[in-house]
C-alpha cells in the first residue's frame, strides 16, 4: 500500500461524520431560505389571530414592526440548526445501517423503505431533545409585536433567562409530549417520501448518489410538504401551547389545548397557517436536501 493511499484512508471522513457534516449545512440553508414564512405561520396560528392571507400578514408585519420583524427568533434557530440538523441524520444514517445490517440487506442495494420509515422515526425521537425548547423559545420571539430595537423588544438572551428565572429549565421544555408525537411520525414520513421520489426521478441515486439537481430539490420539497401535512393539527397545538410561560397560559397541557382551541373555533383551527407551512415546507427542505447530497458527495469523493 503506497504512502498516499495510507493518508487518504487516514483523513477520510467515516459515513457517520459524512452524515452529520452534511446534515448541518444543509439544516442552515434551510433556516436562512425560510424564515420570514415561519414567523408569518406561527403568528396566524395564534389565538385570537384574525382572518388573512400570508401577504396580507406580511405586509401588516412589515408596516407595524420593520423588516427585520420576520426574521424575530432566527437567532435560536440559527445558532443550534447546524447541531439539530446534524444529529438527524447523522441518527438516520446510522439507524438505516443497523437495520440493513441486521436485516442482510447486501451492499449494493438500498435499504428498503419500510427501514428508512423506522429510521427516520427514530431521526425524529433523537432531535426531539433539541428542538422542543429551540421552537419554544424562537415562538416567544415571533409572537410579540414590539419593534426589534425598542425598548420594550424582548431580545434572544433576555427572552431565555425570563423563562429560567420564570419556569426553570423545565419550562424550555414545555411541549415536549406533544413535539414528540408530532416529529416521530413525521421524520418516517420526511425520509420515506424523499428516498422514494428521488429514486422515481433518478433511478440508481439512492445507490449511486445523485447528479440530478432538479430531482434532489423536487424531492425534498416533496418530503417536507407531506410531512408537515401529516401532522399539522399537533404543530398548531405545539404553537398554541409554547407561546405564553405556564402560569400565564390557558392551557394545562396539550390535549386541553385541543380541546379548548375546538371547542372555541372549531376544527377549522387546526388548519390555520397551513398555506403559509407547506410553501415554507417546499423552500426549506427543497434547500436543505439539494445541500445535503451536494455536501455528502463531495465527501465521498475526497
Amino acid at each position: 500500500m503506497t504512502e498516499e493511499v495510507q493518508l487518504s484512508q487516514l483523513y477520510r471522513i467515516s459515513p457517520a461524520w459524512q452524515d452529520f457534516y452534511a446534515g448541518g449545512l444543509g439544516g442552515v440553508a434551510g433556516i436562512l431560505t425560510g424564515q420570514p414564512l415561519d414567523t408569518i405561520r406561527i403568528r396566524i396560528q395564534q389565538r385570537n389571530s384574525q382572518p388573512g392571507t400570508i401577504w396580507s400578514y406580511c405586509r401588516a408585519t412589515v408596516q407595524r414592526e420593520g423588516l427585520t420583524s420576520l426574521f424575530k427568533g432566527a437567532a435560536y434557530p440559527v445558532t443550534t440548526i447546524a447541531v439539530q440538523s446534524a444529529v438527524v441524520f447523522q441518527t438516520y444514517g446510522l439507524s438505516c445501517r443497523y437495520l440493513a445490517n441486521r436485516s442482510g440487506t447486501p451492499a449494493d442495494q438500498p435499504v428498503s423503505l419500510s427501514k428508512v420509515y423506522l429510521a427516520g422515526m427514530v431521526a425524529g425521537t433523537v432531535q426531539t431533545a433539541i428542538i422542543t425548547p429551540v421552537d419554544l423559545l424562537k415562538i416567544r420571539m415571533q409572537v410579540q409585536h414590539a419593534v426589534p430595537g425598542s425598548s420594550n423588544y424582548v431580545g434572544s438572551l433576555k427572552q431565555l433567562r425570563n423563562v429560567l428565572a420564570m419556569e426553570g429549565v423545565t419550562g424550555l421544555y414545555r411541549g415536549l409530549g406533544v413535539t414528540l408525537i408530532r416529529d416521530i411520525p413525521s421524520h418516517g414520513v420526511y425520509f420515506g417520501i424523499y428516498e422514494w421520489t428521488r429514486e422515481y426521478l433518478e433511478p440508481g441515486s439512492r445507490m449511486r448518489g445523485s447528479e440530478n439537481p432538479w430531482a434532489l430539490f423536487a424531492a425534498g420539497g416533496l418530503a417536507g410538504v407531506l410531512s408537515w401535512f401529516s401532522v399539522y393539527p399537533l404543530d398548531v397545538i405545539k404553537s398554541r401551547l409554547q407561546a405564553d410561560p405556564r402560569s400565564e397560559s390557558p392551557y394545562r397541557g396539550w390535549i386541553h389545548c385541543a380541546k379548548e382551541s375546538y371547542r372555541e373555533e372549531g376544527g377549522v383551527v387546526f388548519w390555520r397557517g397551513l398555506t403559509a407551512t407547506l410553501s415554507r415546507a417546499f423552500i426549506v427542505n427543497a434547500a436543505l436536501f439539494a445541500v445535503y447530497e451536494y455536501s455528502l458527495n463531495m465527501m465521498r469523493r475526497a
